[in-house]
């Protein structure tokens, strides 16, 4: 049975809920790109996960960070700026794919271990 408490699945884990709520936040920035006085928001994770593989333990894994940009705004007030978030948007799924490569490597490497080679 796989369960989640070794530390690159519990890191997989934290990795793939805080590209999962980039992936909301920018779709809400691109669907908000033309609304007046909106500002964009960013959503950071990586920090607090890096800090806990330093200390090679993940004991809880908090929210994602959402922090509103300070980039500057057009005429209507909206800082949205579609060409960022877009890049943001294939970045993140990018980062994600790559998550999903991972934890199937290491359900390959359990079934190895537990089957060996056929």
């Amino acid at each position: 049975m796989i369960t989640n408490d070794d530390l690159t699945t519990r890191a997989i884990e934290w990795a793939l809920r805080g590209l999962d709520r980039r992936a909301d936040v920018i779709a809400d920035n691109i669907a908000n790109a033309e609304v007046p006085n909106f500002r964009a928001s960013r959503v950071e994770f990586e920090t607090q996960l890096r800090a806990a593989l330093d200390r090679g333990q993940i004991t809880r894994m908090p929210e994602p960070t959402l922090r509103t940009t300070t980039d500057p705004a057009d005429l209507k007030g909206n800082n949205v700026r579609l060409e960022d978030e877009l890049v943001g948007l294939i970045e993140t799924n990018l980062r994600r794919q790559a998550m999903v490569e991972a934890f199937n490597y290491k359900v390959g490497l359990y079934r190895l271990a537990i089957g060996g080679r056929r």
